[in-house]
């Protein structure tokens, strides 16, 4: 045989390519059980947070307040002369004497909010007559934070809560309307507590023109026992301390002065924590030092739950 011939080559015929295992070719679509946590964690996440986001809380009405002057003062002012207000009368008892265009003045504050100025429904539900305490908290902004530690108090003693903040106020405000008699008639409180006067540390002449608003706050409580907070010092007063105290007297106001505050941004309103503390001070002091003494068992935890809560807000 010629070893110069050419050999003929046969071709190989192609192999198809290497087909995985059936498990394995399974096995690699399944993502890995870490992601699949990480995707459960992300539904429940957005769950709760839907829920929360379209939950309402118990702050059940907020409207605007126009002002409504006391009317010894609106006739004051019509006559040109000074007025001098009847500590010792009610409220009801001096709306009833004022001259007729007066009466157009003084008015129930919530019923004509109601009528021209609002636009949600108020909340008419039933209180708890039984509770043993039935606090209201209102006043100023300070409330912001000391509502949430009160009701901490609240839940752990069994006793029941509304607060009314009305942004901005004064004892000028309350007292020259009967907001305050409005919201004791709605609320029925067993016990007032006031946080009025952060918004006048530095008014000049404060005893001499802040003193019939003063009393006018003090008739509308009447004969319910009440302590007056006093607001939280970021620096010396002018007196409002002095002027609420010698009113009140020593068994029912609350020299928050003398504390230390951390303060928020502001520098004026104690920050979160500071204000629990502070409504620490106000629960020890109810408990023993307070003319109508009330037992406030410190909470064993923090349920940072906002109470049922007004909103008021002045018009611009």
């Amino acid at each position: 045989m010629d070893n110069n011939t050419e050999k003929e080559i046969t071709p190989v015929p192609e192999q198809p390519p290497a087909q995985e295992p059936p498990e394995q070719k399974k096995q690699r679509k399944r993502l890995p059980a870490i992601y699949w946590g990480y995707l459960m964690l992300l539904a429940v996440t957005l769950t709760l947070f839907s829920f929360y986001a379209l939950k309402a809380d118990d702050t059940t009405f907020s409207f605007e307040l126009k002002k409504m002057e006391l009317p010894s003062y609106a006739l004051a002012a019509a006559s040109g002369r000074e007025a001098v207000p009847d500590s010792a009368a009610p409220a009801e008892a001096v709306a009833e004497s004022a001259a007729e265009p007066v009466e157009q003045v003084w008015a129930d504050t919530a019923a004509v909010i109601k009528e021209k100025h609002y636009n949600y429904p108020f909340a008419d539900e039933p209180d708890d007559d039984s509770c043993s305490v039935r606090f209201l908290l209102i006043g100023d902004s300070m409330n912001e934070f000391l509502r949430i530690r009160l009701n901490d108090y609240c839940i752990a003693n069994g006793y029941k809560m509304h607060c009314v903040i009305w942004y901005g106020s004064s004892t000028k405000q309350y007292g020259t309307c009967d907001t305050l008699a409005h919201f004791i008639r709605k609320f029925k409180p067993t016990y007032v507590l006031l946080t009025i006067g952060a918004n006048e540390l530095f008014i000049r002449d404060i005893i001499k023109h802040r003193t019939p608003y003063v009393q006018h706050i003090i008739n509308q409580i009447g004969n319910i026992p009440f302590v007056w907070v006093g607001p939280p010092n970021w620096k010396n007063d002018t007196g409002i301390n002095e002027l609420i105290l010698s009113h009140v007297g020593s068994s029912r106001y609350f020299e928050s002065k003398k504390l230390s505050f951390k303060r928020c941004s502001d520098g004026a309103h104690p920050t979160k924590s500071s204000a629990f503390n502070w409504m620490d001070e106000i629960a020890s002091y109810l408990s023993t030092s307070a003319l109508h003494p009330v037992v406030m068992n410190h909470p064993d935890t923090t349920y940072n739950k906002i109470p049922h809560t007004t909103i008021l807000k002045m018009v611009r």
